[in-house]
């Protein structure tokens, strides 16, 4: 059977590409060598955030037991366990969307053996266009003890642990260390966090992450600030950290974040792919080196986020089979911190703008705020010249408010609009218009 394309990787760009393919009337095959759903929905991203939904439920069900009207299992690790136990079936979910929508799944790793066929297992598939969407692993620094899951680790291994630690020691106040450091101080493990910056979440303004810093100083997270790893090593039952500017660190357990290496699928250095950073490069329509081969997601380079993945996906196909352009140009791109705090928003904060308007609403100042979940919430809006060019939210629930706030600022939206929209009442959005009239 010749297929219209063969997809090596079932993450957010892989899944999502075979999916927008399918819809068109395409027959499409999915190569996946280990757990359907990647990092993106298997063994990362969406992990973490269910977890913390249960930290987020346990947290606003606190309110109620202030009340006397519940009593809280005060054993965190339950809720460790919960989360984890809420992905059970993510696999079976993600099998069946592809059996609905007849496209065919080989488990193997995928060896591309031309521009046109790919090999898995003893099957040579033959196609009209390769989608290499294998995305990144997590690494350490050259030299430096690798990962091995057991004392040095990524987010896949702490991810699997039967219990949690003790203590943690994370190397990296990066979003990923920082998500990880929230997670396990509301757990109850012992964390330790090393920066080379002088602040976490550097790129942030000041404001924006205060009560994040705040909440995990006030959970003992010990943040280790303007200090440089030298290197790692394993000596025995500990770990060993060394530094540039400080004594030695012997500890039981480290998380590597914020290095991601490429998965460059079999057969790809044979084809001579242009390569750029180590990654796969692509043109803006995500186009390699060989025109029946493209690549989407992280493996490309251009962004690693699960959002831009999974869009690249949808586009690639309807580029493909449609001839609509692709820009993977991201002005305005939404982003979101899983912390508690979560920080999400899109477009310019404050410090990257001179000569802006600032507008700042808490969410206990809205009809709907009136909750202690949200007594340190707010939204930030930036303006300049009466257009609205950045809109920034610090709550437990930012990532659900920020919907569609990239497109207002990709269509350069004026404060007249906003003034002009309708917002549901009572609702935490309605913290905007109230922003904006103050």
């Amino acid at each position: 059977m010749r297929y219209d394309a063969v997809v090596i990787g079932s993450g957010a760009a892989g899944l999502y590409f075979a999916l927008s393919a399918s819809k068109k009337g395409k027959k499409i095959a999915l190569v996946e060598k280990a757990q359907l759903g990647g990092t993106a929905f298997a063994t990362g991203c969406l992990p973490v955030k269910k977890i913390m939904d249960k930290i987020k439920s346990y947290e606003k069900a606190k309110a109620l037991e202030n009340e006397n009207l519940l009593k809280l299992n005060s054993d965190k690790e339950v809720l460790f366990k919960a989360g984890i136990k809420s992905l059970e079936n993510i696999e079976s979910f993600i099998s069946d969307k592809l059996s609905k929508n007849n496209i065919d799944v080989y488990i193997g790793e995928g060896e591309v053996v031309s521009e046109t066929r790919v090999k898995v297992n003893e099957a040579l598939i033959e196609t009209e266009n390769i989608i290499l969407a294998t995305g990144t692993t997590a690494s350490t620094v050259e030299g430096f003890a690798p990962i091995d899951h057991e004392m040095i680790l990524s987010h896949e291994s702490l991810l699997t642990m039967k219990q949690l630690p003790e203590e943690m020691t994370i190397l990296g106040g990066n979003v990923e260390g920082i998500e990880f450091a929230s997670m396990l101080s509301e757990l109850g493990v012992k964390v330790k966090v090393i920066e080379k910056e002088a602040q976490i979440l550097q790129g942030n303004d000041e404001d924006l992450i205060e009560n994040i810093k705040a909440r995990l100083i006030n959970n003992e997270v010990e943040l280790i600030l303007n200090t440089e790893v030298t290197a790692i090593e394993k000596i025995e039952e500990e770990a060993v950290i060394n530094f540039s500017n400080r004594e030695s660190l012997k500890v039981k357990s480290i998380l590597v974040t914020g290095i991601r290496k490429p998965n460059i699928p079999k057969g790809i250095k044979e084809l001579k792919l242009d390569m750029k950073s180590g990654f796969i490069k692509v043109d803006e329509n995500l186009m390699t080196s060989k025109a029946s081969i493209y690549a989407v997601g992280d493996i490309n380079g251009i962004h690693g986020m699960a959002h831009i993945a999974l869009q690249q996906g949808i586009l690639l196909a309807d580029y493909i089979w449609e001839g609509k352009q692709i820009s993977t140009q991201y002005s305005s791109l939404p982003r979101c911190i899983f912390t508690i705090n979560e920080l999400a928003g899109a477009g310019c904060q404050e410090h990257e703008l001179e000569n802006c308007v600032v507008k700042k609403l808490y969410f206990k100042d809205t009809f709907r705020g009136l909750d202690s979940s949200y007594d340190d919430g707010f939204m930030k809006i930036i303006i300049q010249d009466e257009i609205v060019k950045g809109i920034w939210i610090n709550s437990i629930d930012a990532g659900a408010l920020v919907g569609n706030v990239g497109l207002w600022i990709d269509n350069k939206v004026s404060v007249e609009a906003i003034k002009r929209s309708l917002f549901i009442h009572p609702t935490l959005s309605e913290a905007l218009i109230d922003a904006i009239i103050d």
